[in-house]
């Protein structure tokens, strides 16, 4: 995912974690506000796994993201929470996740990924 999607600062994390309206699901929980661009930060606790697998689930979590930008209505920030059982699904379980989310919102135009 591009840099220019990316919430970097805690700053932003800790507005959307306060402000934020949820929706969750098995694998992750989603945050978001509304915004003048669409940003996504992803946090994965330390009981999800070490570094690798934190990582690991991190990229699969942003690039699942980055291929539902093109559909996304309105402009939102948006933090990704990952759950525990998330370190041993495959990158189609995750994609899916996010789509079931971003539908659940009702952020998500009808379309052909």
């Amino acid at each position: 995912m591009q840099a220019i999607y990316r919430l970097k600062k805690n700053a932003s994390f800790q507005y959307i974690y306060r402000n934020g309206t949820e929706v969750s699901g098995e694998l992750m929980t989603m945050l978001f506000v509304k915004a003048r661009g669409v940003k996504l930060g992803v946090s994965v606790s330390k009981k999800v796994g070490k570094s690798v697998k934190r990582s690991l689930v991190k990229r699969r979590i942003n690039n699942a993201f980055s291929c539902f930008i093109p559909q996304l209505k309105g402009e939102y920030n948006y933090v990704l929470v990952a759950r525990e059982g998330i370190a041993d699904r495959d990158f189609w379980e995750i994609k899916s996740a996010v789509e079931a989310l971003l539908k659940r919102a009702g952020h998500l135009s009808e379309g052909k990924v």
